[in-house]
């Protein structure tokens, strides 16, 4: 078999393996359910008698979620958007204070997911800090299945051209 025949059955193979990585390719979120639900505030340390902005995600898109506070006061419900997270604003009691958890109870799929916070006295003040929101990095769109593509194309076109000058040469 010439240089030239395998350079190409090595070409085809490499785009039959280029062109079933396309096509086979799955999202990084493919299974968007397999974790489980997080929630954030946005104030760990709110003042009695305050609001926080309370949020989840995670929960099955258009989903109704219950919003409970220590598990026995009971806030309107939410419905989770299309990608499964929600956001409501929760009032505090004027009279609460220390440690309390509030929680998210998605009706239909089971799931719970809860935050602590430390409810400050009304004559103290509440030192805002960030939401921990949004998700992971995972890295998968850092390069992509089309950036791979391309590079594997590139390669297979750069081997193209050193065996037809070596062709040429010989």
């Amino acid at each position: 078999m010439t240089a030239s025949k395998r350079l190409r059955a090595l070409l085809i193979v490499m785009f039959g393996v280029v062109m079933a990585m396309v096509t086979f390719a799955m999202p990084a979120n493919a299974a968007p359910y397999a974790t489980q639900p997080t929630t954030t505030v946005s104030n760990q340390r709110p003042t009695a008698g305050s609001s926080v902005t309370f949020c989840g995600q995670g929960f099955l898109p258009g989903e109704t979620v219950a919003i409970t506070l220590d598990n026995v006061t009971k806030y309107p419900s939410v419905v989770a958007d299309a990608s499964g997270g929600f956001c409501t604003v929760v009032v505090l009691g004027a009279s609460l204070s220390g440690t309390h958890t509030l929680t998210a109870t998605g009706l239909t799929s089971g799931r719970t997911s809860s935050t602590t916070i430390q409810v400050l006295g009304a004559s103290r003040t509440a030192a805002p800090t960030p939401p921990k929101g949004g998700l992971a990095f995972t890295g998968a769109n850092a390069i992509g299945i089309g950036g791979l593509g391309g590079l594997l194309l590139l390669g297979g076109g750069a081997m193209v051209l050193v065996a037809r000058r070596r062709k040429i040469n010989a």
